[in-house]
Order: C-alpha cells, then structure tokens, then sequence
C-alpha cells in the first residue's frame, strides 16, 4: 500500500511535480532529464521519469502518442497499450512484457513536454509495488503552462509564416524560426501576447505581416546621407542587450539607471537596430551617431492633443501616447523641461513603463507615491518594459528619482 507518509518531489527545473513515499531515495540525472524514484535497500524496484526532446502542444499531439510509444519501446516487450485515465493529463499505458519485468511504460504529455515513464518491478512482486507507482503517476502533475503558450503562440508564427513565404522554407531552430534569408526571433510577441491574451490573433497577424514585407535590399548596406535622417534613439532595458546573442553588436549608450540608449533606423513601421559594423563602414563616430538621433527627435512632432488629470493641490499629470513607437524616447528630448515646466511646475516627475508610454507628472509626494504605483503595474503588464524607476526632470536635466 501507498504510505500515508510521502514526499513532493519538484523537478530542477519545475518541468513536473509528484507525490513519493517520503523514506524512498529520489535520484536527479542529467540535470533533470532523467528523474528516479525507489526504496534506499533495493536496486531492482523503481520508477524513472524521462523528459523527450521535444518540444510541443500536448493538446494536439494526443492522436500521436500510440505511433510515438511504438517508437520509444519495443513492441515486444509490451502489451495492452491503453489510456490511463487516473493521470491528471492525457496519457498511455502499457504493460511490460520481458520475462523478468512486472512493471509498466507511461507516455504522458502535458504543457509543451512529453514523458516516458517506466517502473521495475520483479514480477513475483506486481501486487506489493505497482499499486504504490500507480499513485506515484496519479499525482504527476506537468507544470508547463507558460510553456505551453509560448509553443502555440510560436506555431501559429510558423504556419502563417510558411503560408506567406513557402519558399523560405521556415522551421523552428532552438527557440526561434529560421528561413532561408533569416532569423525571426519570437520574444517580443510571446511576451506582447502573455500580456494581452484577448489581442493574440491581432498581434500575431501583425507581426506576421510586418515582418513578412519584403526588406528593401539595401537593408544592412543603407548610405549614410540617405538614412541620416530617420536615425532614432530608443530606450531598452540593460537585460535586453544580452552579451551572448545579437543585440551584442548594437550601438548603445549608457543613460540612466539600469536603461540604455540604442540607435535605429526608422522605416515606416519597422526599426532596424544600428551596429558597429554600421558605424565603422559610415566612418562615424558614436557620438556622431548620437548627435544626429538626437537631432532628429527634437524635430518629431508632439500629438496635437495630450490626455491628462488633475489631482488635489493642482496635482497633474500628462499623458505622452504617439502613434510612431517612439513615446518613451521623447523623455530624451532637449527641451522636455522647457515644454512642460508650465503646467508640472519648476521640476516635474516623468516615467517609462515601455516602449509606447511617457508618463510626466507633478512632483508632489502623495500624488507622485500613486503615479508611481501605477507605472510599476504597467511595467509589469507590458511587452515592451523599459523601467518602473521614475525621473526627476528640471531645468539642468533628468535624474533618477525617487
């Protein structure tokens, strides 16, 4: 009988979660690809959980699973293929059929992973051990929901994709989506998805449409005098350039707190990140570059009509909302202070949830402890986060604020 006394056993990296006596020995391998269970005194009676190197959508891949069983074990040494209905996802069951083995295979799947599962068991001993594993399986439990989303939202990518552009010949390379020309990588709309899951369809359509217009050509080999003018800064969190993958080539500038400036060249609705090889092959310098994006965000336009609120003690605040994904990068501009020192007062607070807001407000303590309150909630929801750290604007400059 199953002890009333048991364990939880949490994978390394919370693939799964499961119930085990608590005076069995549970061994890790692999750094979690491989998980056992089984009395300390026996060598011979156990259950071992694999992770498949796959990754999928368990709830499409179920039909499957009889033809990926027969894959992963010899039909020979087993029988009476079967749902298992006591597990908490959809899942097979067979029997063991070797001479010396009284024990069973699993094949579940749950979130984005697959399982194999097995157990050894002398067969004398089918009464005294499978009732135990049976519960053991029973309280298996995939924890991969997040996972899951991802998967489906990076298939939904890959089928749209591969139906604009067949000849790109898409497929899915680690986490991302590599065609013939190039690499689509697929943090950004996971994480815009995640955060407004009722706009999935819209959001995946226009990343599929705005990446799949056709680049121009010239795309990476741009002439400096005809680009010069649509070179923008843009702000981006110190953890988005990442030292081991491809924003480790862009220009960037140190600004404050834990954000960054980069540099882009605005085409329509598209950015394209400036490098160094960018810089070098122009013959310019980065402060050059800078100067130049500089220049032209102070000659972007302001929204006719800006949303704002007062509060109690002529509190306000002014909402900064464009339509160019340039909001945030308009907290840069040289004559912030000068714009709206009349309405926020001598010096004023400003924030950048992400990429799409502005947030500047009056500096008085009640009113800017709510704002920032409120900045924090929309750096969390967001998929474009900046910083949740508010700004101190005065008339010598921005600093961090408190």
């Amino acid at each position: 009988m199953f002890p009333t006394t048991v364990k939880t056993f949490v994978h390394p990296h919370k693939a799964y979660k499961l119930e085990y006596p608590s005076h069995w020995d549970a061994l890790i391998e692999k750094d979690g690809e491989s998980c056992g269970f089984g009395p300390h005194e026996r060598d011979d009676v156990g259950l071992w959980i694999s992770i498949l190197p796959v990754s999928v959508d368990s709830t499409k891949i179920q039909d499957d699973l009889p033809r990926l069983m027969e894959q992963t074990v010899d039909t020979t040494e087993s029988a009476n293929l079967r749902r298992d209905p006591s597990l908490k996802h959809f899942g097979l069951i067979a029997d063991m059929t070797k001479e010396d083995q009284g024990g069973n295979y699993w094949l579940v799947t749950g979130g984005d992973l697959v399982l194999f599962a097995s157990t050894d068991v002398p067969p004398a001993e089918r009464d005294q051990w499978n009732p135990a594993f049976f519960k053991m399986m029973a309280s298996l439990q995939i924890t991969r929901d997040a996972e899951l989303l991802s998967r489906q939202i990076a298939n939904d990518v890959l089928f749209r994709m591969r139906e604009k552009h067949p000849d790109e010949d898409y497929k899915f390379d680690n986490n991302n989506i590599k065609g013939k020309s190039h690499v689509v990588y697929l943090s950004n709309v996971i994480r815009e998805v995640k955060a407004s899951p009722d706009r999935r369809e819209k959001i995946i359509a226009h990343f599929v449409n705005t990446l799949t217009q056709r680049a121009p050509e010239d795309m990476g080999y741009e002439v400096w005098e005809e680009c010069r003018g649509q070179i923008m800064p843009v702000l981006k969190p110190r953890a988005y350039v990442k030292p081991d993958g491809p924003t480790r080539h862009f220009v960037v500038q140190e600004w404050l707190s834990d954000v960054l400036i980069c540099y882009v060249i605005k085409n329509r609705n598209m950015f394209r990140f400036i490098t160094g090889w960018d810089v070098n092959r122009w013959e310019l310098t980065n402060d050059q570059l800078h100067d130049q994006a500089m220049q032209n965000l102070a000659a972007m336009p302001w929204p006719k009509e800006l949303l704002g609120t007062r509060g109690r003690d002529e509190a306000r605040l002014i909402l900064v909302h464009t339509d160019d994904n340039l909001s945030s990068s308009r907290i840069l501009h040289p004559e912030l202070h000068k714009l709206f020192s009349p309405a926020l007062g001598t010096t004023f607070m400003a924030g950048i949830p992400c990429r799409d807001t502005l947030v500047l407000y009056s500096n008085r303590r009640e009113f800017k402890q709510r704002i920032a309150r409120r900045i924090k909630k929309d750096y969390l929801a967001s998929a474009y986060q900046i910083t949740e750290q508010p700004f101190l604007v005065t008339r010598d400059g921005i600093a961090p604020g408190k």
